[in-house]
C-alpha cells in the first residue's frame, strides 16, 4: 500500500466517524440560491405553457371534428322533412351566427367610432346615435346589390376624403360581400326582413331587443334585419326600443 492509499483511507475513516455537521460538504449539499430557484421555476413554467398549447390544439381539433359530425347528423335527421331545409340547414345556421356577430362586433365598433361624425344621426338623442348608425349600415349592406364604399359614405353623410373612414367602410363592405357569397353558395331562398311596426311591443318570436334597451318598451326602429331561409327565421331582427 502506498502513502496515497494510506492518507485516503485515513480521511475516509475520519469522515465516517465525524458527525454529519463536521463532514466535508459536497456541491449537491449547498442550498439552492434565488437565481437557481428562479431558473428552475422558469423552466417549469415553459413546460407548462407548452403542455397547455398542445392541449388547446387538441381541444380545438376535437371541437372542429365534433362540429363536422354534428352537421352530418343534423343533415341526416332533417333529410326528407318538408318543414325544414334538410342538408343546407346547418350551413345557414352557421351563417346566421356569423351575420349576428358581424352586427354586434364589426358594425358596433364602426358606429361607436364614427357616429359623432355622421350627419344622418346627429339630430337623434345621444343614447341612440350608435344604434341609428348600425341601422343605416344594415340598410346599405344587407341588400341584393351592395353599393360602392363612397356611395355609402355619401348616404351616411360622413366626411368625404377621410381615408380612415373609407378604409373602415370598405372593410365592412368586404365582410358583407363575403357573407352574401357564402349564403348564395349554401343554396335555398333567403331574404332580409326589415319590416316591423313602429310603436308595437317587441315580438320575442321574431325580434331580439338591443342589450341597452328596455324589452318592455315599444319598438322604435330595426337595427338589423331578420335572416330568413325558405320563409323561416334563422336570425331574428335586432330592434331598438324607446319610451
Amino acid at each position: 500500500m502506498d502513502f496515497g492509499d494510506i492518507f485516503s483511507h485515513d480521511e475516509q475513516a475520519r469522515n465516517s466517524l465525524a458527525p454529519p455537521s463536521a463532514r466535508r460538504a459536497t456541491y449537491d449539499a449547498f442550498p439552492e440560491g434565488p437565481l437557481e430557484q428562479a431558473l428552475r421555476r422558469i423552466g417549469q413554467l415553459e413546460q407548462a405553457v407548452k403542455a397547455g398549447e398542445q392541449q388547446h390544439t387538441q381541444m380545438r381539433r376535437s371541437i372542429e371534428r365534433l362540429e363536422r359530425q354534428l352537421g352530418v347528423l343534423l343533415a341526416a335527421r332533417l333529410e326528407g322533412r318538408d318543414d325544414l331545409a334538410a342538408a343546407p340547414h346547418g350551413d345557414h345556421q352557421t351563417l346566421a351566427r356569423k351575420f349576428r356577430t358581424l352586427i354586434e362586433q364589426n358594425f358596433l365598433t364602426f358606429a361607436r367610432r364614427y357616429s359623432s361624425r355622421c350627419d344622418r344621426v346627429l339630430d337623434r338623442p345621444a343614447t341612440e346615435q350608435t344604434a341609428r348608425l348600425i341601422s343605416l349600415l344594415s340598410q346599405q349592406f344587407f341588400t341584393d346589390a351592395l353599393p360602392a364604399s363612397r356611395d355609402t359614405i355619401r348616404f351616411l353623410r360622413l366626411p368625404e376624403g377621410d381615408g380612415h373612414i373609407e378604409t373602415a367602410i370598405t372593410t365592412l363592405r368586404g365582410h358583407c360581400s363575403d357573407l352574401a357569397t357564402r349564403i348564395h353558395r349554401a343554396g335555398l331562398d333567403h331574404a332580409w326582413d326589415f319590416a316591423a311596426p313602429s310603436g308595437a311591443p317587441a315580438d320575442p318570436t321574431r325580434q331580439d331587443v338591443w342589450t341597452t334597451c328596455d324589452a318592455r318598451a315599444p319598438v322604435g326602429f330595426v337595427m338589423s334585419p331578420a335572416y330568413l331561409v325558405n320563409g323561416r327565421i334563422y336570425c331574428p331582427q335586432l330592434v331598438f326600443t324607446t319610451r
